[in-house]
């Protein structure tokens, strides 16, 4: 009884920390680094593309997408948030997970199944801090631009 007391209590003076998503870069990379980084993803990636979210819930992300530099031919991308029904039923985030938001754009590197395809937050950038990614892409792979008519059509 004493070590079952005694255990409870070391357990419970052991702070509880949540996990933390860190995305490990180094601080100053040479140019060279930064390429041979950006091949890396993106020739492990399925997709990769630039789109705007256009339906959000906790197990699926759907976006339009705008531009493309690899993955499948559609117009618009599901991509699972990890999340599973907790105990309750509420859902439960995967640890790392991208949270997006309604309406935003992304610049995505996407890996998996196509039919489950998933990203993290380390794989995601919004538009307004892609600029340099985007060129980066652009000398691996030219992106194919997707019009708002062909995306209209894909409704």
């Amino acid at each position: 009884m004493k070590l079952l007391s005694l255990s409870v209590l070391i357990l419970f003076s052991i702070p509880f920390r949540a996990p933390e998503c860190v995305c490990v870069k180094e601080t100053h990379p040479s140019e060279e680094k930064i390429k041979a980084d950006r091949r890396q993803a993106f020739d492990k990636a399925t997709a990769v593309f630039e789109g705007k979210v256009v339906a959000l819930n906790p197990y699926a992300v759907t976006l339009r997408l705008q531009k493309r530099w690899k993955g499948p031919s559609q117009n618009e991308i599901v991509l699972s948030t990890g999340a599973v029904p907790g105990f309750d039923g509420t859902p439960l985030p995967e640890e790392c997970s991208y949270q997006f938001q309604l309406g935003e754009e992304y610049l995505v590197y996407a890996y998996g199944p196509a039919e489950k395809l998933k990203t993290s937050s380390c794989d995601t950038l919004t538009i307004k801090n892609a600029a340099e990614e985007e060129k980066g892409l652009d000398q691996i792979e030219r992106h194919e631009t997707l019009s708002e008519k062909s995306n209209e059509q894909a409704w």
